[in-house]
């Protein structure tokens, strides 16, 4: 099988490989999609210090189970599954335990079953605990806020504040179902969100962006005793602005991340079911398909964002 290995930055190799042996307790997926992760962009612009090269990543997969092991009880040969893997997903082949794999319905596409961010949105709106009328802002409105976006107006908030500073995708979270959206490069942004609040701030803000200057934002506009919720991946060095403030606020500060192996599959159960069931709409939000032979390219792309961007998928034939 074809397989894009990492062998440092800017420098993935199609390289053939043997077709992964399975365990009793494992399905082998022939791979249709996998999306490209922020959180992997870092390891592929530079050679990170502490990481081990060459590696085999990628971890947002989708496609069809075309073996089981013996001891596999809830797949078939045929079946459609999306994944939960910690690697070796730009690969043709992948070994994936049966608790990791969840079925698709046959109307979703394999391109669209990004399953492993949506079940880290899905953790992270239930670990907010949003309630019946909450005023909810996101700071940061990429692939992972969009998501967000759909899954918190499921959850009976009254108004959700979309900021972005770029403009299309505002447009995009206005097309998905945000009540007010806001560039704050552009618009007083504190005013807009007092008078929709009475002067006293949003009740849940989720700082996405996983920079600075969003998580400062998310903080700014931010009631008395509100929930900050720190959604972003935020691989380099981050200061409290004013943690006096922050003290004073009595903000109640939410890591949305997750390790624990059985939070990530529930939020991955649920997060399969909303979208078999159609309540993602994730057609928008994957902009570019890349073969796996266009896999740096993929990431470039990813990693310059450039107007219309969304999101990367590598697709197999």
């Amino acid at each position: 099988m074809r397989a894009a290995i990492l062998h440092g930055a800017h420098d993935f190799r199609i390289e053939e490989l043997p077709t992964p042996t399975l365990k009793e307790d494992e399905c082998l997926l022939r791979v249709k999609s996998c999306g490209v992760c922020h959180s992997e962009i870092h390891q592929w612009n530079e050679n990170i210090n502490g990481l081990e090269y060459p590696r085999f990543i990628g971890h947002e997969t989708a496609g069809e189970i075309i073996a089981v092991g013996s001891a596999v009880t809830k797949f078939k040969v045929g079946d459609r599954a999306a994944s939960w893997v910690d690697g070796k997903g730009y690969a043709e082949e992948l070994a994936v335990k049966e608790s990791r794999l969840f079925k698709m319905s046959e109307e979703l596409p394999y391109d669209l079953a990004i399953l492993e961010p949506v079940a880290c949105t899905t953790n992270g709106v239930m670990k907010a605990n949003i309630q019946l009328g909450d005023t909810v802002a996101l700071a940061g409105t990429g692939f992972m806020g969009l998501i967000l976006l759909q899954q918190i107006k499921l959850t009976g908030a009254s108004k959700v504040i979309a900021l972005d500073i770029r403009d299309e995708m505002l447009e995009l979270a206005k097309e998905l179902g945000a009540d007010v959206v806001i560039n704050p490069m552009k618009e007083d942004y504190k005013k807009i969100i007092n008078d929709l609040t009475e002067g006293k701030g949003v009740d849940v803000s989720f700082e996405i962006g996983g920079v600075q200057s969003t998580l400062d934002l998310a903080a700014d506009i931010l009631r008395m005793e509100g929930k900050l919720v720190i959604f972003g991946y935020h691989p380099g060095e981050r200061k409290i602005k004013d943690l006096g403030y922050w003290n004073w606020m009595a903000f109640d500060i939410i890591n949305a991340h997750f390790r624990n192996l059985d939070t990530i599959l529930l939020g991955s159960r649920i997060g399969m079911k909303l979208m078999n069931e159609n309540k993602i709409n994730m057609k928008p939000l994957i902009t570019h398909k890349f073969k796996l032979t266009e896999i740096e390219e993929a990431f470039k792309v990813a990693k310059d964002k450039p107007k219309g961007f969304v999101k990367s998928v590598i697709v197999f034939e």
